[in-house]
């Protein structure tokens, strides 16, 4: 099956999904949420899949290629929180409001240098599968290494809707630890999309208001 008619079909099931969460209320949406899209194809065809959603992601994906072979091994098994163009443009646009103040050039994608890029993005990448259900006896979260053994912390969380608590969207909660057991000095950025199963992993959405690197370029960058 082509990339565009895998990309259709599992746009129409998330759709069709979606609709029916819509006719049958909250508590409907909620077990829903829980369960796996499944998408017939590598967690890296899926990114490539989705038009140009993640055209600046896929762009560092080439430049970090040991973490794209990954996301595109049929027998790996990696969890991924993707990041859509928008958290990439917070980032540069954060960083490069920093420069200007101290009157330096600004930078772009292709301007971070090689071992910063690496390590960034590994953070966003696990071994194993992290879904929904498999958080949710974890009240406080979960320290979890990424690929590169940096701890991160993962936490299951329901939003409230319609004034219902916790009857809401299901979300995972992905947190920077910052080498800290104190929450108070991580970084926290939630999904928008999650269990999205592929066949060599799964893929979870970060919002589009998460900025890569989890707030780093414009400190690191700017020292």
């Amino acid at each position: 099956m082509s990339y565009k008619n895998r990309f259709l079909a599992f746009s129409l099931v998330l759709i069709l999904l979606g609709l029916a969460a819509c006719e049958k209320g909250n508590s409907y949406y909620e077990n829903f949420s829980a369960k796996e899209a499944k998408f017939d194809g590598t967690s890296l065809e899926f990114l490539e899949a989705q038009g140009n959603l993640y055209d600046s992601l896929l762009l560092v994906l080439d430049r970090v290629p040991d973490l794209r072979a990954k996301l595109k091994d049929p027998k790996a098994q990696i969890t991924f929180f993707a990041t859509s163009n928008t958290s990439f443009s917070n980032a540069i646009e954060a960083m490069n409001a920093v420069r200007k103040a101290g009157n330096r050039t600004p930078l772009y994608l292709e301007d971070i240098p090689q071992k910063l890029l690496d390590t960034l993005t590994y953070h966003y990448a696990f071994e194993g599968i992290y879904n929904t259900a498999a958080m949710q006896e974890y009240v406080e979260g979960k320290e979890i290494k990424a690929i590169d053994q940096y701890r991160m912390n993962l936490k299951y969380k329901v939003t409230s809707a319609t004034g219902t608590v916790n009857g809401g969207q299901q979300q995972l909660v992905l947190s920077d630890m910052n080498n800290s057991i104190f929450i108070r000095y991580w970084q926290e950025s939630v999904t928008s999309v999650v269990n999205i199963r592929t066949t060599n992993g799964m893929v979870h959405v970060l919002v589009p208001s998460h900025n890569f690197g989890f707030s780093k370029l414009a400190k690191l960058l700017n020292r």
